[in-house]
């Protein structure tokens, strides 16, 4: 899918991101990384030319070191940071293969799930990419 695919490339571009491996639709808990989980479009309003807005759901989670307080402090730094550069994105505009972008969100950041030995932490969030298409 188009969509995936300019998704896939935009967050490979993300200065915080950079020294994870990216993953598709998988996510290992024992292991830094992150991925971008596809979780639904939805058609928010078709105009009267045939062309379609959609709303393009998903989850970025990444796997972070959490064993104690100072790497979660750092790991709710970094979910600020990436939140912070999803908006900035958002104000620059996203290049897509074949839409035009409308608009890119990022929200509900936070710790979903730990490893068997409290070790990695999965950090989530949830995103949105808005998009017209003909």
């Amino acid at each position: 899918m188009a969509i995936l695919n300019d998704l896939q490339a935009l967050f490979a571009q993300c200065p915080v991101l950079q020294e994870f491996a990216p993953r598709t639709d998988q996510l290992e808990t024992d292991a830094e990384g992150y991925t971008i989980l596809p979780t639904g479009s939805t058609a928010l309003r078709q105009d009267m030319i045939g062309a379609v807005t959609w709303q393009y759901n998903f989850v970025l989670a990444a796997t972070r070191m959490s064993a104690d307080d100072v790497m979660r402090l750092d790991n709710c730094n970094f979910l600020e940071r990436l939140q912070n550069w999803v908006q900035e994105q958002n104000r620059n505009g996203v290049t897509l293969t074949d839409a035009e972008f409308i608009s890119l969100t990022a929200s509900d950041g936070g710790l979903s799930e730990w490893d068997e030995n409290y070790q990695y932490g999965v950090y989530k969030i949830q995103g949105a990419l808005i998009y017209e298409k003909e």
